[in-house]
This record gives C-alpha cells, sequence and structure tokens, in this order.
C-alpha cells in the first residue's frame, strides 16, 4: 500500500530520532536524540529504564496502524538489528473490538497490512493472540518476527487473564533450557528460586518492541507496572490525544489528512427540533447524496447515516434504539433490511467488507456508542444525534466513525467530500462547539468554525509585501547555453562506476555484546534497570549459505544509481574478503552489524566521488548560481504555524519556529532597514544542493530595503562543531561566493547573534 506524504514524513522522522540516539551512550540516547529533534524535554519512564518512548500523534482517520505496521520493520533495521529481523512484538489494543479487528487484518495475507509485514520480513511472521501465545513455540521466535496482540487489560494484575500470562505453563518449559537462573535474576522465580516456565517470561526474555494502540491509555500506574514487567527495548505509543507523560516525536495535523484525501471536510452542521425533525432533516440529506453517487459509475458509495439513541434500554422518558428503529419503520417507511442496530446487546452490523459491498442494502445504523472505537466505514457520512446535547453522550467518540473519504479520493461533487452532522437543540453554538470538542477528542487540533459548521484552519497564506518577480537562485550547472538546477545524481555521478575499483576491506570485527538486563530498585526507590551480564540463549540463528547472504544484502543495500550487477560484485568480493578472517555462520549471525558497516562505507565511496566531481565542476566554473532559483508565489501552503503575527514577515503568516529561532525572527523583524524577511520552510522551500545528497534548507531568507539578500541558518550550541552544521556552512558560504557579492550566507549561533544583526541592520 502506498504511503501519503505525511506517513512517510512520520516514518522518516522516526528514522532520524533513531539514527540521532545512535550517535549517544545507550544510558542518556533516548532523551538526547528527543530533545534535539523536538526542543522539547523527554519523560524518562523508570519503569523501562533506558529503553525509547516516544508517541506519535495522528488524528482518528490517519491510519495509524498502516504507519504502526512500517515502524515496526523500521525498528527492528535501525534500532534492534542485532534481532535479525526475528523476535517478539507487542502490540497492545483498547478494546476486544479493535484486537479482533486488529488480528484479522495482520492475519490476512491479502490484507495491505500483512503485506507490509509478509514484503519487509520476507513472509516470516507469525501473529498470535494471547491465548494462542501461551503455548508459542521455540522455534516460533527463531523462525519468524512473532506479534502478540493483546488488550492492555490482560496484562494488568487486577484482570483474571494476568494469571494465565504469569502462571506457570509446562508447554513454554524449552524457552527456558539451558538457562542458568543466577544468570537471569530479572525473570520470575517459584518458591524454590527456579526460573518460572511463564508467558510473561518468555516475554521479558525476548525484550519486545512494544506497539501501543491508543497509547495514552497506557499512562496508569497498572500500565507502568505492567510495561515493566514485560521489560520492552522499545515503546512506539500510537494516539490521537497524548498525555502528560507522552514524548510526542511527531504531531500529524488534520490539514495534512485533509491535503492526503483522507478525510471529509468541512463538516456541516444543522439543528432541529424535535428529535422526530431530526432524523428527518438526515434521512433528506441521505437521500440526496445517494442520488448524486448514482450519477457517478466509476466507483461505488452508498451514503450510511448513524443515529445515536440516548439509551439501549426501553425508557418513556428517552429516546431509546427501539423507539427509533419503529419510527423509521412504521413513520418514514423505511425498509427494515436497510435498518442494523449495533449496540453492546445487539449487533446486526455485518463485517466491513460485507457492508462495503453493492449487494448489501444497509443505510441506517442506530447505536448509542458501541461505534466508538474500531469501526470504520468511509461510506457513513452522516450523524444525527437526539440525545440531549447537555448529557456527554458520544457525539465526541463517534464523530470520527463519519471522517474517512471512501477510497482515499477526493470525489467530483463537492457534497460527497463533506461529513454532515444533525443535532436536536435550536443552539448552533452549542452544537459547533461540541463538534469541535468532538474532533479535538479524534485529534483534530487546527478545527476552527465557519458559517455552517466546522473546517480545518486555513493553511493558504496571501504575500503581504508588495515585491514581484522575487527569485532566490539555486546552486546551478551550466551546461552549453543552458543554465539549470545541479541534478546531484545526474551531475556528480551519472554513469560513472562507483565501487568497481573500491577497497572491499571493511572495518568490521565481532564483538559479543549481546546483554540482558536486570530490574532492581535503585536509589529514591526507583525502578532501574542495568546491564548484568551476557545474553546466553535469548537469540538463535540459523545459518545462511553463502548464496542467501549475498541475496540479503543485495536486497538490503540498493542505491538507484548503482546498477544490480555493480552492487552485486562489489558485495561478493566483500563477503569473500571476510571469510578469510570469520565462518560463514558467523557472518549470518551478525549480518545486520556488517550491514551497516558496509552501508557506511558504501556512502564514504559515494561522497568522496560526488566531492571530486563537484569541486572539478567548480574548477571549470560550471557551478553557477546563474540561472533556475527559487521563486516566490503571490500564496504559500504551511502546515505547521508560528502562533506570533509579525509586521514584515513576507507572507501573513510565519511556519512554525523553536524558541530560538523565533528569538532570531523577532530581531529580524524589529530592523528598520528590513524590506520583508521569510521563514524558509523545510522541503517545499529554498535549498542549496552541496556535493552531498540531502538537499540544505536554510531557516532564514532577509531583504533589506537596499535589496540585499542574506540567507540564516540557526543553530543551537548543541549542534555548532557538528559534521552536518559543518557541511551546511561550507556549502553555503560556497553558495555566497557564486552569488558575486549578491547574497549574503550566515550561521547563527548564540555566540554570534548580535555581531549579524548588526551586520545586517547596516546594509
Amino acid at each position: 500500500m502506498e504511503l501519503k506524504k505525511y506517513q512517510q514524513k512520520t516514518l522518516d522522522e522516526l528514522q532520524e530520532y533513531i539514527l540521532e540516539m545512535r550517535k549517544y551512550d545507550t544510558e542518556k540516547a533516548a532523551g538526547f536524540a528527543f530533545m534535539i529533534k523536538t526542543d522539547k524535554p523527554y519523560n524518562w519512564l523508570p519503569e523501562i529504564g533506558n529503553s525509547p518512548f516516544v508517541c506519535i500523534k495522528v488524528p482518528t482517520a490517519g491510519g495509524k496502524t498502516l504507519i504502526a505496521v512500517y515502524a515496526v520493520g523500521l525498528i527492528l533495521k535501525e534500532f534492534l538489528s542485532e534481532k535479525n529481523d526475528r523476535g517478539l512484538v507487542m502490540w497492545f489494543v483498547p478494546s476486544d473490538a479493535i484486537k479482533t479487528q486488529t488480528i484479522n487484518n495482520l492475519r490476512n495475507k491479502n490484507h495491505p497490512y500483512r503485506e507490509v509485514l509478509d514484503k519487509r520480513f520476507n513472509n516470516a511472521v507469525k501473529v498470535f493472540d494471547l491465548s494462542e501465545a501461551k503455548s508459542i513455540k521455540k522455534d516460533d521466535l527463531i523462525d519468524n518476527l512473532c506479534i502478540i496482540i493483546s488488550t492492555l487489560s490482560a496484562f494488568r494484575r487486577t484482570n483474571k487473564e494476568w494469571l494465565k500470562v504469569y502462571q506457570d505453563n509446562g508447554s513454554l518449559m524449552e524457552h527456558f533450557e539451558g538457562l542458568n537462573s543466577d544468570d537471569f535474576e530479572f525473570l520470575d522465580k517459584d518458591k524454590s528460586g527456579e526460573i518460572k516456565y511463564s508467558l510473561s517470561n518468555v516475554i521479558k526474555l525476548h525484550n519486545p518492541l512494544v506497539i501501543a494502540d491508543e497509547g495514552h491509555r497506557v499512562q496508569t500506574p497498572l500500565s507502568y507496572e505492567m510495561l515493566k514487567d514485560i521489560n520492552p527495548s522499545f515503546v512506539l505509543e500510537f494516539t490521537a490525544t497524548p498525555k502528560g507523560q507522552s514524548n510526542v516525536l511527531v504531531n500529524i495535523l488534520a490539514r495534512e489528512l485533509k491535503n492526503e484525501k483522507m478525510i471529509k471536510m468541512p463538516i456541516y452542521l444543522a439543528n432541529k427540533m424535535p428529535w422526530q425533525e431530526t432524523i428527518y432533516e438526515g434521512i433528506e440529506k441521505r437521500n440526496n447524496l445517494e442520488k448524486i453517487t448514482k450519477k457517478n459509475k466509476e466507483v461505488y458509495i452508498r451514503p450510511i447515516m448513524l443515529i445515536q439513541a440516548e439509551q439501549e434500554k426501553e425508557n418513556r422518558n428517552k429516546i431509546y434504539v427501539e423507539k427509533i428503529r419503529q419510527f423509521l419503520i412504521s413513520e418514514v417507511k423505511i425498509p427494515t433490511e436497510e435498518i442494523a442496530v449495533q449496540t453492546s446487546k445487539t449487533k446486526e452490523l455485518p463485517v466491513l467488507e460485507i457492508l462495503s459491498n453493492k449487494s448489501c442494502p444497509i443505510r441506517y445504523i442506530i447505536t448509542v456508542n458501541a461505534l466508538r472505537e474500531g469501526w470504520d466505514c468511509p461510506f457513513a457520512y452522516i450523524l444525527v444525534s437526539v440525545s440531549n446535547l447537555g448529557a456527554r453522550i458520544a457525539v465526541e467518540q463517534t464523530i470520527g466513525r463519519i471522517m474517512r473519504l471512501p477510497y482515499a479520493k477526493e470525489q467530483n461533487n463537492a457534497a460527497l467530500n463533506s461529513a454532515y452532522i444533525f443535532a436536536s437543540t435550536r443552539n448552533f453554538s452549542q452544537t459547533s462547539e461540541m463538534v469541535i470538542k468532538g474532533l479535538q477528542e479524534n485529534g483534530y487540533e487546527d478545527v476552527v468554525p465557519i458559517k455552517s459548521g466546522v473546517s480545518i484552519i486555513k493553511n493558504e497564506f496571501q504575500k503581504k509585501v508588495s515585491d514581484k518577480n522575487i527569485i532566490v537562485p539555486y546552486t546551478n550547472i551550466k551546461e552549453g547555453s543552458i543554465f539549470r538546477k545541479l541534478d546531484y545524481a545526474g551531475d556528480l555521478i551519472g554513469n560513472e562506476s562507483v565501487l568497481e575499483t573500491k577497497n572491499v576491506d571493511i572495518d568490521f570485527q565481532i564483538i559479543d555484546d549481546s546483554q540482558i538486563i536486570k530490574i532492581d530498585i535503585g536509589q529514591d526507590d526507583q525502578l532501574m534497570r542495568e546491564t548484568v551480564g551476557k545474553l546466553g540463549l535469548i537469540y538463535h540463528y540459523k545459518d545462511f549459505t553463502k548464496d542467501d547472504l549475498l541475496l540479503w544484502f543485495q536486497r538490503k543495500i540498493q542505491r538507484s544509481f548503482i546498477s544490480m550487477e555493480e552492487m552485486k560484485n562489489y558485495l561478493e568480493k566483500i563477503i569473500e574478503s571476510l571469510l578469510g578472517k570469520y565462518k560463514l555462520n558467523q557472518l549470518s549471525v551478525h549480518r545486520y552489524k556488517i550491514k551497516e558497516v558496509i552501508e557506511k562505507q558504501i556512502n564514504q565511496i559515494i561522497d568522496s566521488v560526488t566531492t571530486q566531481k563537484f569541486n572539478k565542476l567548480a574548477e571549470k566554473g560550471l557551478i553557477i548560481t546563474k540561472g533556475e532559483g527559487f521563486v516566490f508565489s503571490d500564496k504559500i501552503e504551511l502546515l505547521s504555524l508560528c502562533s506570533d503575527n509579525f509586521k514584515k514577515h513576507l507572507y501573513e503568516k510565519a511556519g512554525k519556529m523553536n524558541k530560538e529561532e523565533l528569538d532570531l525572527a523577532y530581531r529580524i523583524d524589529g530592523l528598520s532597514n528590513i524590506f520583508w524577511w521569510f521563514r524558509n520552510p523545510e522541503n517545499n522551500g529554498f535549498h542549496i544542493q552541496g556535493w552531498l545528497k540531502n538537499k540544505f534548507y536554510p531557516d532564514f531568507i532577509v531583504k533589506t530595503k537596499k535589496s540585499n539578500y542574506f540567507i540564516l541558518e540557526y543553530k543551537g550550541e548543541h549542534l555548532m562543531g557538528s559534521e552536518e552544521t559543518d557541511y551546511k556552512k561550507a556549502i553555503g558560504k560556497n553558495w555566497e561566493r557564486l552569488s558575486n557579492g549578491k547574497y549574503c550566507f550566515e550561521l547563527v549561533d548564540k555566540k554570534n547573534i548580535d555581531k549579524i544583526i548588526d551586520k545586517i541592520s547596516k546594509l
């Protein structure tokens, strides 16, 4: 399944976080990397020691499960490579309904989620529910990535399922054969001091990756205790509404979902009383939508209306489920087969595949709050609430059920790209507040009231400074009489053989650094984890043949500008060289570490090639700034906004900034000689291409009233002197020299900010 831009961005940011972690000692890596990536403090969980605990904030209908299955592969590759794509994932979900749905989807070989896992792990994936996991085999974990899906409650010591997880189980004995009890103090023991043959201990033994769906529910004392008990290596939380302890690494915004055609928006609101009229209004809108859908022969959509009753139990003073059903049948003459009731007691809804089929007649679903989570039908367009809005009946919780856009594709008629809510009240303001609150509880922070409902906060902003035809030049190349933007692969590599004559001796040594973890009470009664010895028999590997190993490296190490044949020949030579020092089974066991070393060496080779080529082109005068440039259009689209307003920003709004960047922005904005300045957005703003692959997007572009341009990059003190910062300064200054004095590049930090502000003020 193809990822949306925001989903790929999420995975990219997760990867960057992991790569940043790898720069630091294990003890503080998770916190340091998080602070560098987000400029926010990191909340440590003593229960999991130094293991990372980070959150992906994704609104309802954002496709969090798809992101999660990709994230599993990413974390196993980048952070848990010693597991060699094998081992254990604990996947926690908030309810039995979502557990069933998740298990079915991850087991279904034809479902996109399972296809992602099978492709990534070469079909070596097994999915278990908790009862099946109680008889999980040692070979299951040796040969596969094993995913155990459970509700959080099943692992809490107050739940009856807990006893089955933590009790002795003879069928699990093989997992503990050969283990010395003294070397595994962190495992639960019986009264005689022997290791228990429990599922809990099997899980602890394998330091699982934890995926927490609706992860904010993890943040209770009981759940923290559960995390301590399973000894996780990495906890990745997915939620629309993070709680205080969540370390939000990525925050996906509603406008990103709207831009990718994932959600219906705007949502139109209507008020009508009494409740019978509310339902009539909803039915009329549903019928109109169905007339529109019948004109479109390309896709099948059957608009569905959700009706929320006040309660299921019959009560003459309440608008209960059966009263609504009888009203639809007797008064409105809706055919019985078009109505389904879905409550805690009555479950008439078929599975989603059947509900979405053309042969299914259901057009009306009556519920109370049974559709709060785990049910997603893109055909649901209309939500009718007949309840008293003063009571917090589940409009807030159910609103997410009408958000998904069919086929994640914008329809030709705008009416089919919107959702509709009808409430039994005369107070539009009250209804609007209720809906906004409901959307916020589903992760839609950036919503605002509009005249007839609610919509996404505007993300297109007009240019507010009168300065036409602004162009800032890229790093260009002269090709005959043509001046065009420098292309990294095409111009700096081209058809050149990159690896053919290169050294195949890689800097690799086998060091047995596997470890076990002890959980104990430390100072201040805090639970701490510490390294206490060798891992022993926890991870087992089946040896590769030489051809298996070569094929594995070929799949894992690819570059678009290096042919498969050239890469294969290079990898073959490396394997031959390594076999002169190590046995084949050793290379098999350590293949992920070897892959990292090979990739690092290949990157260094490529960087050397592109640097030399860039310098040669520059010496010939072919690297220039004349030619293509970044054009400032009349309006700009911004996903992340700075809430502050500025007098001299080129557009109505500026993009998001951290505290130190904001301080620089205000100092620029306050200079009397500034014509305009611009917060340059990453990925779709002005960039400088150097001799290395990644483009550099400076933070600010400033134009003075004398038409002098300054390109500014701000770096926090912790990043000064880093290899990346030095590179950015080098290509920035190189770009400045190429511009022949027309543009000035400056790297700004706390120490030189006064000097640079003074320089700008005089030009």
